[in-house]
């Protein structure tokens, strides 16, 4: 039974890989997943091996073989810097393009289509991509616990999220969604979170719960009368109080 790829409702939203990396047989289709997976985000994104672990519901060595993978084939680089004492810091890998002699696929290169062809599509997928992200932007600021700011938050909105909004649709949905959540004066600004990238964030970290505070218990207001009852001295005494009559 054949997998067609037909014209999806959200087509804008993409992710530029060539297509010799998706075809390239030296990776296995785990390691291609994880590859386009990474290149969805936007540049300077960083997520580590026990997010990417938790994200793709799999063991860390998974995601670790699939680095390795790609790793020893140029897609990803291994790099090291020094700290300030001059010890080595941490290593990362950072996305790179495998060198020009990879080797090619075997299926027939796709024919390009005439300019005219061209522009007709890019205006066609201009008019549509307008009225879907200004739904996704709505879907956004209704989402975003905290509503402040909405000319600047569509500005930010509309500069990140041309290439893909899902993710950023995804993002607060999680944000809003957080049981952690702090009060909403310490919520950022929707254009601050937009422009750090604020949906790659981690959840907040679980609040302590503090015990519930007693309430400072008053002294007994007539507790000296009773001392003063036990001595004999019944002057303040109100009748019935302390058996006096």
């Amino acid at each position: 039974m054949p997998i067609i790829r037909r014209k999806l409702k959200y087509e804008y939203r993409f992710t530029q890989i060539p297509n010799d990396w998706l075809r390239d047989k030296r990776l296995s289709l785990r390691s291609k997943g994880l590859l386009a997976q990474l290149l969805s985000h936007s540049e300077g994104w960083n997520v580590s091996i026990g997010s990417l672990a938790k994200a793709n519901d799999c063991g860390r060595d998974a995601i670790r073989g699939s680095v390795k993978e790609l790793e020893s084939h140029g897609y990803l680089r291994r790099e090291q810097a020094r700290a300030t004492g001059g010890e080595f810091a941490e290593v990362i890998w950072v996305t790179s393009e495998p060198s020009s002699d990879s080797p090619s696929s075997d299926l027939p290169a796709s024919v390009k289509p005439s300019l005219k062809n061209t522009n007709e599509k890019n205006t066609i997928s201009k008019k549509y991509a307008r009225s879907d992200l200004d739904n996704a932007f709505e879907q956004f600021w209704s989402a975003y616990p905290r509503k402040v700011g909405k000319a600047q938050a569509r500005k930010a909105f509309e500069k990140l999220a041309g290439g893909d909004p899902q993710q950023i649709l995804d993002g607060v949905a999680r944000l809003s969604a957080d049981p952690n959540l702090p009060d909403t004066q310490f919520i950022p600004y929707p254009a601050t979170w937009l422009n750090r990238e604020g949906w790659g964030d981690e959840p907040y970290p679980k609040r302590e719960v503090k015990p519930a505070e007693r309430k400072a218990e008053l002294p007994d207001k007539r507790a000296w009368v009773k001392a003063e009852h036990d001595r004999g001295e019944h002057y303040e005494c109100r009748p019935g109080e302390f058996g006096c009559k």
